[in-house]
């Protein structure tokens, strides 16, 4: 019995030997991911592109497609415009983001807070070097131009699930987002410039006169 007893213990051990190494393996990937990572976003100090996004629901049937432009510019500068039928335009100055909805003459202002900044929106128009403070990141490399990045949040109150990033000879190619209610959304980048010298002006954005303007104060 007693030998069974240390057999036991011992065969205990290397599964808990095993199991931090494990862990230990899989911390020290996620840190090198989230290096490199960080390097990759950091190149890019401006993008502008066209996007096509795809949104599909937990059950996989599509419930949204939409086209439009993306400009971001770091630090904090940020443009996106989608095409009617759902148009919409949502840019950030840094200090502010304005969401504005053309058929319903509504616009919103809100603060740039510690949330919104961590949003995969803003991801490329920040400061990205405490990356590794808000996601546990994952990487993969193939074929000798492709990297592909999942970004799992640590906080429970992210907006968010999971956020893949693609790239392609260091542009971005691709995003896939899953949000906490299983929606997914896919967004392909076409015709990308990096680092094509957008100017700050590029990201001003009057909101029409006659708009209802609804103004979030942080609290």
């Amino acid at each position: 019995m007693i030998v069974l007893q240390k057999v036991m213990f011992k065969h205990a051990v290397r599964i808990i030997i095993a199991l931090n190494l494990v862990l230990l393996s899989s911390v020290s990937h996620a840190e090198e991911a989230t290096k490199r990572l960080i390097q990759q976003l950091e190149k890019l100090q401006s993008i502008e592109a066209h996007f096509v996004q795809y949104v599909v629901d937990k059950a996989g049937t599509s419930v949204q497609e939409s086209r439009g432009v993306l400009k971001a510019k770091r630090p904090g500068l940020f443009y996106w415009h989608t095409e009617p039928p759902l148009e919409q335009v949502i840019v950030s100055d840094g200090q502010n983001v304005i969401v504005y909805d053309p058929d319903l003459e509504q616009a919103t202002v809100q603060p740039v807070t510690e949330q919104l900044s961590n949003t995969p929106a803003l991801l490329f128009s920040g400061d990205v070097k405490k990356l590794g403070e808000s996601f546990l990141v994952h990487h993969k490399h193939w074929d000798n131009t492709v990297d592909q990045y999942v970004l799992m949040p640590r906080g429970a109150d992210s907006l968010f699930e999971s956020l893949r990033l693609r790239f392609d000879q260091g542009i971005l190619v691709e995003m896939r987002l899953t949000d906490s209610l299983g929606q997914k959304s896919t967004i392909g980048f076409n015709d990308a410039k990096v680092n094509s010298g957008l100017t700050d002006k590029q990201f001003e954005f009057v909101i029409p006169e006659g708009t209802d303007v609804i103004r979030e104060i942080m609290q």
